[in-house]
């Protein structure tokens, strides 16, 4: 009796040892039957730029393939192409980051792309509120502080270049009404940055005749009152007189 038994569980031991093996070996069947993608990459991508994934299966594009990088998904188009935007990334050190691509009926690739540190130039000024016709400073900095020299400067549709020290003097220009501006910096090995400066009229445009219509309006008001003033005057004379 006691040998049946264990003969019955031996039985059934290599039986679902059989079906595992069996379901593994048809997995791994299902798998080499399934189409490798094949995943496109440049070497390297810059921070902050638009960059390109392709991908293909036997050297033809693949559509609608789910890619994944930095936490962001996106679709492949019918050339196979994605773009994603590549991250900030600090100076010390070169960053991987990991590529997913799957499709269903295809078997999932992985791969990993560097992205590599910029420096970024930015433009300071050195006053808070600019003036028509009045100059200021701009200073170029790195996105670590330091000081950039030659840096090429667009401001008013006008170009200048910083001295050594990253400075370079602008000058405001004339307007009628307070007017933003943008200043740009560019400088070939970094990225380049814009800030967006206010231009304010001086007190012999805009608020000069802003004063003379205040003035204006107030004497009107005064003379408007002072006739009404007047009137009922009067009025209430001829009315005693009857």
């Amino acid at each position: 009796m006691v040998v049946s038994i264990q003969k019955g569980i031996v039985s059934i031991y290599l039986i679902l040892t059989f079906l595992v093996v069996f379901q593994i070996q048809t997995e791994s069947a299902d798998d080499l039957i399934k189409p490798e993608l094949s995943i496109g990459i440049p070497d390297y991508v810059n921070e902050s730029f638009l960059f390109h994934i392709t991908i293909t299966s036997n050297n033809t594009p693949v559509e609608n393939v789910t890619v994944t990088f930095n936490g962001e998904t996106n679709m492949t188009n019918s050339s196979g192409i994605v773009g994603f935007i590549a991250p900030r990334v600090s100076a010390d050190t070169n960053h991987f980051y990991p590529i997913k691509a799957s499709k269903e009926g295809y078997n999932t690739s992985t791969d990993t792309i560097t992205v590599q540190n910029v420096p970024q130039v930015l433009p300071t000024v050195d006053v808070p509120g600019i003036t028509e016709n009045t100059s200021f400073i701009v200073t170029t900095f790195d996105d670590q502080g330091r000081i950039v020299s030659n840096v090429t400067i667009l401001f008013n549709e006008k170009e200048y270049r910083t001295a050594s020290d990253g400075t370079v003097r602008l000058t405001a220009p004339l307007v009628n009404k307070s007017k933003v501006f943008q200043i740009s910096a560019q400088k070939p090995g970094y990225i380049d940055f814009s800030i967006a400066v206010t231009i304010y009229p001086s007190i012999s445009s805009e608020n000069f005749i802003g004063f003379i219509i205040v003035i204006i309006i107030c004497a009107s008001i005064i003379v408007v009152t002072f006739i009404i003033m007047i009137r009922k005057y009067l009025k209430r004379k001829r009315i005693n007189r009857l």
